[in-house]
């Protein structure tokens, strides 16, 4: 038979198929370097969704124009109908929301006009009002001519349905020249919702509790009684008693609105904008038709701060998890090249033969090409599929499939790919030029051999001087704080690598697995002791790695709740005081009342917070964290109801030199000073966080109120309108829509609604978050590669052990003796792995805090592990030994007599 042409080439495509335990560690390798190389483009676009999701739902707590995501568009006057129609479709045409909904309501409420409605002598406030679709919700037809009533408003008038009347303005002096009205007829009366001048027929359609009213000039603060009417009618009325009202159009956001299309929306409302005020623009020309007076398009929305915030935080992020991101890189490709490396040292024989004959370096690198580009190409999907389950599984909250891969990630995977093929490839080419001819070590010269531990130690040292130098707000971005762990893991497996030979096996018995596994151990070479402290590097990362993320995750819910509280907080100082009693019980189910105050603690300088709490109802609705740092409080809420009298009992919170057993004197206001006694000291506490000052002063209301005086007293009418009051928010565990409706229902309408969402987002600790989850991916990947390195080792020791195997076989040994003396020998590996592995974990939980990201809210984050953490760690190591004795089985079972031709290759 002719023989093949170039038979090498043919040959290194399949050539790794013939090894699977490489091909698959390779395989592995690969796949993780594609991975590392595409999740961090993948958890930008997951953490820019997320990030715009979290900042429109918290938005969505404060409905109110302006703050929410929503836009509203007003203008005063009426505008013709081929005006109002193009100032509609300039709102419709705005992306990222919905179609504009339009409503009107009248303004000329002052102390010389009201708005009535007048049936012959009898005159009965009243203003006109419409809104898209509340014509039709009372049973009527937006195009009908008439209007309708409240009940009561119609009994008054004695009108009924069909009856004529007159609507318009009145002055309130009696024959004045500016009253002026017009006929109506009456279409239809309607029931209004209790504690509200809407129709109970749209008093629960979301949003109408932000919809535009008439203002009743008779009760500053409440609307009038509404005059309801189609939006035709409302505009003839208008004009007929000259009226200026006031016109909004609402338009919700999307519910599927990505960060792009945000972007794009901010855009087209910064636009619209603009164009509303120059006179050029047909849309300005529109609005200068408004009748009585020409006007102006406003434009009101958070959007823009929604898009500003959610951009922030997501940039936060990325660069919260770009040192670790650049870690997994590293650690794939290293682990790549490593196993490179041990493929080439299993076939040494193969290339000193392939050197002799003469095959040219660069055809060894061609080679190198050839043989891992199927590997390369089956890496590219399994990679890229891998990043997309590590973002949905550990990453920011957004889902993303294959069809959100954009060519920029294409790209990335692509590039991946590359690097599988180029870095092992110019290894193998390194490896070939050495082996030349006249490149070998000449006879007789030393080896120099580099003294790699103890430069691992020294630098171990220079970085953790380094990181201990810099501001703790600081760390947490750091390059040497991302260097740090791996070095003190590497120091770690150095000193214990060094000390495990002085610890035997217990139970060796002669002639048995476990004494030929020390016999061997006992002999082992540089590979094997490398592959045990990479072991241990990667054990030590991976419980890091699992301690940094309970620690982010569990550190940033006892920030929120010290910033805020509880779930959810409402501001409704206003309503509460001067009422008495009521200002200490807590105004509806399952919440409590928290005022704040400023306050002194003398000699300190400097204002502190004061929180004044209810302890009845307090611990049951507060938000006590995570870590219980902040649940040690819960139990001493109860002792601030103790004591005398004409002492306060007091809990401090934060930052401060008093302990507990202290007496001294509260400055309320700089105007009241009040004894007090400090009964706990804490480093945080729900809502200690929420205010200025070093330190936040917790103490009883009831305990408290009774000495102040009346300006300063809530419960008094005096503090209403005096200078510098307590203010009150009400806790709740409730949604913020809940907790407004049922606020609402008792006369209590919040100021501001706060979440721990908005807290999360505002502070950057979703950001921390995402980029714990982050560390989660990481410490997947440190997983694999653990895997990944016992697969070596024990592929490494199966071949370094082939002709002693053989040999061993024919003396009588089972290869079931021979796998379990491989597998002893992995046991004692992965035990001076987790040796090393204690002592590191130890030393990085010991030292001060590397993970904090807001070191200005407190309390402080630290790595934390718990027993999930410990049982994941356990696992692993169990899993390692598990993979390193099923590899030995098969590779004793598969040895022949033929091993013994080659050497010990």
């Amino acid at each position: 038979m002719r023989p093949r042409r170039h038979p090498l080439l043919t040959a290194a495509p399949v050539r790794l198929a013939h090894s699977p335990g490489w091909l698959a560690l390779v395989l592995l390798a690969g796949s993780l370097l594609v991975a590392s190389v595409v999740a961090p483009a993948l958890f930008a676009t997951s953490a820019r969704t997320a990030a715009l999701d979290a900042r429109l739902d918290a938005a969505a707590a404060e409905p109110a124009p302006g703050a929410s995501a929503d836009v509203r568009a007003s203008w005063t006057g009426v505008l013709p109908p081929t005006a109002e129609e193009l100032v509609l479709a300039e709102l419709d045409a705005l992306s990222g929301h919905g179609p504009p909904v339009l409503g009107a309501a009248a303004t000329a409420q002052d102390r010389r006009l009201r708005s009535v409605v007048r049936v012959g002598g009898t005159a009965v406030g009243a203003a006109l009002f419409f809104h898209d679709g509340v014509v039709e919700a009372l049973g009527g037809d937006e195009g009908e001519r008439g209007v309708w009533l409240p009940a009561d408003v119609a009994a008054r008038l004695g009108v009924a349905p069909g009856d004529r009347l007159r609507v318009g303005l009145e002055s309130v002096t009696p024959g004045s020249a500016q009253s002026r009205s017009t006929p109506a007829t009456l279409a239809g009366t309607y029931e209004t919702e209790p504690g509200s001048v809407l129709p109970a027929a749209v008093a629960e359609v979301p949003g109408s509790g932000e919809w535009v009213l008439p203002l009743d000039p008779s009760l500053p603060g409440s609307a009038s009684p509404l005059v309801i009417t189609g939006r035709e009618t409302f505009a003839a009325l208008a004009r007929a008693i000259d009226e200026e009202p006031l016109y909004a159009a609402d338009l919700a956001v999307a519910p599927d609105l990505d960060p792009d299309g945000a972007e794009a929306a901010v855009a087209e409302l910064q636009r619209l904008a603009v164009e509303a005020f120059d006179d050029t623009t047909d849309l300005a020309r529109a609005t200068d038709r408004a009748v009585p007076l020409p006007t102006r398009l406003e434009v009101a929305s958070g959007l823009p701060d929604v898009v500003d915030d959610a951009g922030a935080a997501a940039a936060s992020a990325e660069r919260q998890v770009g040192p670790y991101a650049t870690s997994g890189q590293v650690l794939a490709a290293a682990l790549l090249v490593t196993a490179w490396v041990l493929v080439g040292r299993s076939r040494r024989r193969e290339g000193a033969l392939a050197a002799g004959l003469g095959v040219h370096p660069a055809m060894v690198g061609g080679l190198t090409v050839l043989e891992l580009a199927p590997p390369a190409v089956v890496a590219v999907p399994v990679g890229t599929g891998l990043a997309l389950l590590a973002i949905a599984v550990a990453g920011p909250p957004a889902d993303l499939g294959p069809g959100d891969l954009v060519a920029g990630d294409l790209a990335l995977a692509a590039l991946g790919g590359g690097l599988v093929v180029l870095l092992p490839a110019l290894v193998a080419l390194a490896g070939a030029v050495r082996s030349e001819p006249g490149t070998g070590s000449r006879l007789g010269a030393r080896v120099r051999s580099v003294p790699w531990e103890l430069l691992v130690l020294v630098a171990t040292a220079v970085v953790v001087v380094a990181v201990l130098s810099l501001e703790p707000s600081r760390r947490g971005g750091s390059p040497l704080t991302t260097v740090l762990p791996l070095l003190v893991a590497a120091s770690a497996a150095a000193l214990v690598a060094r000390l495990a030979p002085l610890v035997r096996l217990p139970g060796a018995r002669p002639g048995g697995p476990r004494w030929l596994a020390a016999r061997r151990s006992a002999g082992a070479g540089g590979p094997e002791r490398a592959l045990t402290a990479v072991l241990a590097v990667t054990l030590g990362l991976f419980a890091y790695t699992l301690a940094v993320h309970r620690g982010l995750v569990d550190g940033a819910e006892d920030k929120v709740a010290a910033l805020v509280g509880a779930p959810t907080a409402a501001s409704v100082d206003e309503g509460l005081r001067g009422t008495g009693k009521r200002v200490l019980e807590p105004p509806v189910e399952g919440s409590t009342l928290v005022w704040r105050q400023r306050v002194t603690l003398p000699p300190t300088f400097g204002a502190q917070q004061l929180m004044t709490i209810d302890p009845a109802t307090f611990a049951a609705v507060a938000d006590w964290g995570a870590t219980g740092t902040l649940e040690a409080g819960r139990p001493l809420v109860e002792r601030l109801d103790e004591g005398d009298a004409g002492v306060v009992p007091v809990l401090l919170a934060g930052d401060t030199d008093r302990e507990v057993g202290d007496r001294g004197t509260l400055e309320v206001n700089e105007e009241v000073a009040l004894p007090y006694l400090v009964v706990a000291v804490l480093p945080a506490f729900p809502g200690s966080e929420a205010g200025t000052g070093d330190a936040a002063v917790v103490a009883s209301s009831r305990r408290v109120f009774p000495l102040l005086p009346p300006n300063l007293d809530p419960r008094d009418p005096l503090s209403v309108d005096s200078a510098g009051p307590f203010t009150a928010e009400v806790w709740s565990a409730a949604p913020p829509g809940d907790l407004r409706a049922q606020l609402r229902s008792v006369d209590l309408p919040p100021a501001e609604v706060v979440t721990t969402a908005g807290a999360a987002v505002g502070q950057g600790l979703v950001a921390t978050a995402w980029a714990a989850q982050y560390v989660v991916v990481l410490g997947l990947v440190v997983l694999l590669l653990a895997l990944a390195v016992v697969l070596a080792l024990g592929l490494r020791l199966a071949d370094r052990d082939a002709v002693a195997d053989v040999l061993l076989a024919r003396m009588g040994w089972r290869p079931r003796q021979l796998a379990a003396a491989r597998t002893w020998e992995v046991v004692r590996a992965v035990l001076t792995a987790a040796a090393a592995t204690v002592v590191s974990t130890a030393a990085l939980l010991l030292a001060p805090s590397l993970v904090d990201q807001v070191s200005e809210v407190l309390p402080v984050s630290r790595p934390r592990l718990g027993t999930p953490e410990l049982a994941a760690v356990v696992g692993l190591a169990a899993a390692s030994v598990g993979a390193a004795a099923l590899v030995g089985l098969v590779r004793a079972r598969r040895r022949t007599s033929a091993e013994v031709l080659r050497g010990n290759g």
